[in-house]
């Protein structure tokens, strides 16, 4: 159980970071020439996190029965999804590079 969980909080910290990362599209696509639009940024982050509820999803079904979920849960895990993208947001819009 506890690597299952391991690996789920591993995986949401990658997954929320790979939209932020690169200038492909849907983490392989090469989609612009020039940088990626902020739009197609937050369609991968949207469905980064439904992978990542998906990964959850599978790891709780083999553990056992899956529980229903409301939307407070839906609503804290993508609060925290958020939280694990920042660093990626913060080194993408905030750093400061010298040209």
């Amino acid at each position: 159980m506890n690597v299952s969980i391991g690996v789920v909080l591993l995986a949401g910290f990658v997954l929320a970071s790979l939209p932020m990362m690169g200038e492909r599209g849907f983490f392989s696509i090469p989609v612009f020439k020039t940088n990626k639009k902020p739009w197609l940024r937050m369609v991968e982050f949207l469905l980064a996190y439904a992978v990542w509820i998906a990964i959850g999803k599978v790891f709780e079904a083999q553990a056992g029965q899956v529980a229903k979920q409301g939307w407070e849960f839906y609503a804290v895990t993508f609060l925290l999804f958020v939280i694990a993208a920042f660093p990626a947001f913060a080194w993408r819009y905030l750093w400061r590079r010298t040209q």
